[in-house]
């Protein structure tokens, strides 16, 4: 919470922590995004394009912005982001 560990602040981490967590946040993005490939690892998640581009995503948040890098709407993000919670919340 400090910031001492390195690791950015995740306001939902709690909500997403866990291996189990973590692959329910991963399938319910997949799911909500066609063409990615969405891995929970731990500590955070990958989010792989078609073309092999990967990304590193450390918090929910940088989860959804690389889930959202093709430039969908903010209300787009925004159910993204419920349906994720809920797929976390609902274990």
């Amino acid at each position: 919470m400090c910031g001492a560990c390195g690791r950015p602040h995740d306001p939902d981490g709690a909500r997403v922590s866990g291996p189990r967590r973590r692959a329910a946040v991963a399938r319910a993005v997949q799911d909500g995004r066609a063409g990615l490939v969405v891995r929970a690892v731990p500590g955070g998640w990958t989010v792989a394009t078609r073309t092999g581009r990967t990304r590193v995503a450390r918090t929910l948040d940088e989860l959804l912005d690389a889930a959202n890098s093709s430039g969908r709407s903010a209300d787009d993000r925004a159910g993204l982001r419920d349906r994720a919670l809920a797929a976390a919340d609902g274990l």
